[in-house]
């Protein structure tokens, strides 16, 4: 399994925004796939593509910026190009003078323009676009529109009756999707995440800031691995970590512009007065949430405690990925209040319509599982467009009008 052999849906993409843009930015994790992604795509015209990983390259960036962007091609490809701050006002510069379409393409493994001096350069000039480890979607190659596109105005279509077994489910849950670890067998599996904290939270997270405590990240990332699919309590981790929630916050912060977790944001449209406004912190890829729980598949069979919570990883992180790259424009979000009722994920929609997710690991969806979809479809009325309730059952079910229990897998198999 490599990540040559499946084409990434956010490619087409890439090249809408080349057609009408000067700069185009390609955001995610190291190890994603982003070097590849950028080799392999059909550029319309001559490109060359560089990389900053290069020391001689990186050298001769930082000497003379100008004199490094100014190519003989008609799009310019730099790789990691937030190891060379200098480079992005060289390009502005360079892009007020000449503003044909696609003239850069810049990748980085970490959000570019999170440095104020990045984003003033390139504010106008630029599109960004985020390439996240391999969504289920993308590694079994689906044909047809994503779930994303289908279930605001075509639910009905997600009816269907699916093969994954639990123990597909389990060995989804474990391998995640970054290219490397999908490829590889599970104790080799186990040696490369162990690689990819180690130099990622040495290097990334060193090219960030200068942080006093660099040492306690991996010890971070293991926090919140433990707590995924849960709404973030910085306090708590402050206090196993024995530091300052300040400092933590800062740190938190960090590991989300280096693509390492996500935060998704509480949601209210002022449907309870007692909504808890807390976010909710996910492991960027369910795989490494995984290893750095320690999980295996033996435990994942011994115990289920830990299940619920990866399967709502993967669940979340699927639909992040799709959102990058959908035709459906939405936002996601949580939803809780302090009785008790919520709402595991909320996808709005542009006119305001939502549809809600809950994720339950159970094979024996009951409609007791409903109560928090049920709670949003009396107060949203025709803003509900529809609930879904994802398990591991392998049969959907409809669970009275715009409900239904659905299997994980409707995920990544509709429309293939």
């Amino acid at each position: 399994m490599g990540d040559d052999i499946f084409p990434r849906s956010v490619a087409h993409r890439a090249l809408e925004a080349l057609s009408d843009t000067p700069v185009v930015v390609v955001n995610g994790p190291r190890q994603a796939g982003k070097t590849t992604l950028v080799r392999s795509l059909p550029y319309p015209g001559t490109s060359l593509v560089v990389t900053l990983d290069d020391s001689a390259a990186r050298a001769a960036a930082g000497y003379d910026p100008r004199a490094f962007i100014e190519r003989s091609v008609d799009t310019l490809v730099i790789d990691e190009a937030q190891l060379e701050p200098g480079l992005f006002r060289a390009i502005k510069a360079s892009v007020d003078q000449d503003r044909r379409p696609g003239r850069f393409l810049l990748t980085g493994s970490s959000r570019l323009l999170a440095a104020p001096d990045m984003a003033d350069a390139l504010v106008g000039r630029v599109e960004t676009l985020d390439l996240w480890p391999f969504a289920e979607r993308e590694l079994v190659d689906a044909d047809g529109p994503a779930f994303i596109d289908v279930v605001f105005d075509q639910p009905a279509a997600l009816l269907h009756r699916s093969a994954v077994t639990r123990a597909d489910l389990t060995d989804r849950l474990l391998r995640g999707g970054f290219p490397e670890a999908a490829r590889r067998r599970p104790p080799r599996r186990r040696a490369w995440f162990d690689g990819y904290v180690r130099t990622t939270t040495e290097r990334v997270i060193r090219e960030l800031a200068d942080l006093e405590r660099l040492a306690e990240t991996p010890r971070l990332l293991q926090l919140c691995a433990a707590r995924t699919a849960t709404e973030l309590n910085t306090s708590a981790i402050a206090g196993e970590l024995g530091i300052p929630a300040r400092t933590v916050s800062s740190y938190l912060a960090h590991l989300t512009t280096a693509f390492l977790v996500r935060l998704i944001p509480a949601w209210s449209t002022n449907l309870s007065a007692k909504v808890v406004r807390r976010p909710k912190l996910v492991v960027a890829d369910v795989g490494l949430a995984a290893h750095l729980q320690g999980v295996t598949g033996a435990s994942l069979a011994r115990f289920g405690t830990t299940r619920g919570p990866l399967v709502e990883t993967l669940v979340a992180t699927e639909l992040l990925r799709q959102l990058s790259w959908s035709e459906t424009v939405a936002t996601i979000w949580h939803f809780r209040d302090r009785s008790g009722i919520e709402v595991d994920l909320v996808l709005e929609y542009p006119d305001g319509r939502v549809v809600g997710v809950e994720v339950k690991a159970t094979s024996t969806p009951r409609g007791a599982h409903f109560k928090g979809l049920r709670f949003l479809a009396e107060r949203l009325g025709d803003r509900f467009a529809f609930g879904c309730l994802l398990t591991s059952a392998p049969e959907a079910t409809p669970f009275g009008p715009k409900m239904a229990a659905l299997p994980i897998s409707t995920l990544w198999e509709v429309g293939d």
